[in-house]
């Protein structure tokens, strides 16, 4: 049996609307700083580049935040200066869903929860990504794909109150 070529499905990282709060906030308070500092000619002005330079550090953590999911497995890179990255197989996948806060919502984004077999990453959520039911149709396909050529079925045991007649 020949071995496929691993393709990118997808490639991109957080949207800053996750940091869209602190913006307008780090903004206002900036403002603010800014213009007691002209008014009572003190210091103050210069304390207005203090959230100029968290809100930096906030946008700096969610662009470094990279997912790369591709036909085997997705990929996770967080950090900075020193980078670390997770891959997660595909066929460990149990159960894809998206969830679309109001917020993300109103930009096209949602959210994409893995639940898995694997051990270090049980639970695993791609945040505010674009187009997200398009990506996790992309993502159920090559699961089930991934399943087949690794020749791997979930099993489901049953509580002993889950009976077939409490099923239904």
């Amino acid at each position: 049996m020949s071995e496929t070529t691993e393709v990118i499905i997808w490639e991109g990282s957080q949207s800053q609307v996750l940091n869209f709060g602190i913006f307008i906030s780090m903004g206002i308070i900036s403002i603010i700083l800014l213009v007691l500092g002209i008014l009572f000619f003190i210091p103050l002005a210069a304390l207005a580049v203090i959230p100029l330079v968290y809100l930096f550090i906030k946008w700096l953590i969610v662009k470094n935040h990279k997912y790369k999911v591709t036909t085997e497995r997705i990929f996770y890179t967080t950090g900075i200066f020193s980078k670390r990255t997770e891959a997660l197989e595909l066929y460990r996948v149990r159960d894809v869903d998206m969830y679309e806060p109001f917020w993300q919502r109103m930009f096209k984004l949602g959210n994409i929860a893995l639940t898995t077999s694997d051990k270090t990453s049980m639970n695993f959520l791609l945040k505010a990504v674009p187009h997200p039911a398009e990506l996790m149709n992309n993502i159920r396909k090559n699961v089930e794909t991934r399943r087949d050529v690794k020749r791997v079925r979930g099993v489901e045991f049953l509580d002993d109150d889950d009976t077939v007649e409490n099923l239904g």
